[in-house]
């Protein structure tokens, strides 16, 4: 508490209180009238109360700027978490803020490169290009003739970060007192992710080098560029790197003067993010206009690296099972994929949210979706409902992963609202499928085996539901143990043969399709193994049914004998 006190003193802090205080006072009030008013009216109060306090918090950071702007943004990325109202006005937060006096700027930079500007710079623009709550950005010139861009720490901004976690830290004290909050999001999680990039970005050092790893990344593609860092005039306050032409990529206007293709933009981009997500596990976390620039020719220009991500493998893989099942329109395994990716929360209405999938899956034909069913009219905000409904969440660690998807989505549909999403992702899905294997061969087999799985999905959906009934109570079947152990028994045989034909019908597939591309013995091997396989299971069918068909005849023989014995009784 003397700590608390202490802190009163700083202006600001006094200020981020004062917010904090207005907020709990606002909520407080409201929960008192709910007692007089008709559900009705308080829900159009919350609203209106949501509104005004992000609008209120929305001013209050652009004047502070600081660590609130970035808590601002942040907080944005939690769809699953606030309300649409607050989610709308936060989105409208800008990290622009007034520049520094380039006195100041001066006095950095040759306090933290040792020299004074003059000696390495032949000539330094004094109004920067761009200035933000953390940073500002210079363009200049070297002494041997390179444009650079200089991006410098604003003098005093580690005070104002310092007095900054003291106000979150006691907020976040204050907001796990309330109890509603405190049982529906991780608070401890969402501050260890916040706090963790924040770090990153306030070491420059660290930027340049993830710049170095975007520039390895994409090595092979001559559609992007990533600047050069200039490491001899940087430090972890000051960063010079190459500076590069271009405008934002919503400038849609000067694109067209350019005559850049937009339909080969937005796939390029949307191609260079999932690289990024399902191949690197590495991404850009901040792909906003800004950060994304489009030169003369097309080519894009990825800038700002001091916010990225990191993806671990099983997590990666688990995206790539869930954009397969997303392919194949199955529900069932999308559910399992977002549930091993702790998406979705306990006790989860499952039977609901299947539903939700199955009318989204129907939008898919061929290997387009049609995204207007989720972007517009009653159906967008049908599926926001359903996500603030519905115990569904965005694991911390997935926060700037999923606000990242969402920016270059919406990039994406702004230059090419007919982009073809599903087409575009399938390569690089089946890329990470096949894994070490080369060639056409898994790509057939794969084909194949999709063709496979959709003739059987609406059977096994049937039966999988039936199951999940039975499972939850809803479906109640009483069955003699004698003719429980007989199904159970006859159920492993079959699957046994199902998977034995599957295991031989591939060996098989996959035999031909690599007759042209390895030596023919192998196809020779295989192919015998795999119809070898299945002409087995044909003939232990065709004993099965001789079988069957003996135990019919002897019963046949049975019951005329047992027909006849009671004739002759009679006479």
């Amino acid at each position: 508490m003397s700590e608390f006190f202490k802190l009163m003193k700083d202006l600001r802090f006094r200020r981020t209180m004062r917010m904090i205080f207005k907020f709990a006072w606002d909520f407080w009030w409201l929960g008192r009238q709910k007692h007089f008013i008709s559900g009705r009216r308080l829900e159009a109060k919350t609203k209106a109360l949501y509104r005004k306090q992000a609008t209120y918090f929305t001013k209050t950071a652009m004047d502070m700027g600081g660590l609130i702007i970035k808590l601002g943004q942040h907080v944005s990325a939690q769809v699953d978490i606030l309300p649409k109202e607050i989610i709308d006005e936060l989105s409208k937060l800008q990290d622009s803020v007034d520049s520094v006096d380039f006195s100041e700027i001066q006095q950095k930079v040759e306090r933290e490169l040792g020299v004074s500007i003059s000696e390495i710079f032949a000539e330094f623009n004094t109004t920067p290009i761009a200035a933000a709550s953390l940073g500002q950005v210079h363009r200049a010139t070297l002494r041997t003739g390179e444009d650079v861009a200089v991006k410098v720490m604003r003098p005093g901004v580690e005070d104002i970060i310092a007095i900054d976690w003291k106000s979150i830290q006691v907020a976040i004290r204050l907001l796990k007192r309330w109890t509603k909050i405190r049982d529906f999001m991780d608070l401890d999680a969402v501050y260890d992710e916040f706090h963790e990039t924040v770090m990153d970005e306030l070491d420059y050092q660290k930027e340049g080098r993830n710049a170095e790893e975007f520039q390895l990344q994409f090595i092979h593609r001559d559609d992007v560029v990533v600047p050069a860092i200039h490491w001899s005039y940087t430090s972890s306050k000051v960063i010079t790197m190459e500076f590069l032409e271009g405008v934002k990529i919503n400038n849609f206007a000067q694109l067209d003067a350019w005559g850049v293709d937009r339909t080969k933009l937005a796939k390029s981009l949307i191609e260079i993010f999932i690289e990024q997500i399902l191949l690197e596990g590495f991404f850009h976390a901040d792909p906003h206009p800004g950060n994304v620039l489009v030169q003369p020719d097309g080519t894009i220009a990825l800038i700002d690296f001091g916010m990225v991500g990191r993806i671990p493998e099983d997590m990666k893989a688990q995206m790539v099972a869930l954009l397969m099942a997303v392919y194949l329109k199955d529900a069932h395994g999308a559910i399992d994929a977002l549930t091993r990716l702790r998406f979705l929360r306990r006790n989860v209405d499952l039977e609901v949210f299947s539903r939700n999938l199955t009318s989204l899956f129907e939008q898919i034909n061929g290997d387009t979706f049609d995204l207007s069913f989720v972007t517009s009219g009653d159906n967008a905000e049908e599926l926001r409902d359903f996500l603030y409904s519905q115990p569904f969440q965005l694991p911390a660690n997935t926060t700037f992963l999923g606000k990242a998807i969402g920016t270059v989505y919406g990039l994406c549909t702004g230059l090419d609202p007919e982009l073809d999403l599903i087409g575009t992702v399938k390569p690089y899905v089946e890329e990470v499928v096949r894994s070490d294997l080369r060639g056409s061969v898994f790509s057939n087999v794969v084909d194949e085996g999709k063709n496979l799985l959709k003739g059987i999905l609406p059977t096994t959906k049937k039966f999988i539901s039936a199951v999940d009934k039975m499972d939850s109570g809803n479906l109640r079947v009483k069955l003699s143990s004698s003719f429980e152990k007989k199904l159970i028994e006859t159920q492993n045989k079959n699957t046994q043969r199902i998977i034995a034909t599957i295991i031989g019908a591939v060996c098989l597939l996959t035999a031909t399709n690599m007759w042209n591309e390895v030596n023919h013995m192998v196809s020779y091997v295989l192919g015998t193994v795999g119809l070898l396989i299945m002409l087995s299971q044909l003939k232990v069918r065709e004993r099965r049914r001789d079988v069957r068909h003996a135990r019919q005849m002897r019963a046949m023989r049975e019951n005329n004998r047992f027909e006849k014995s009671k004739f002759t009784s009679r006479e």
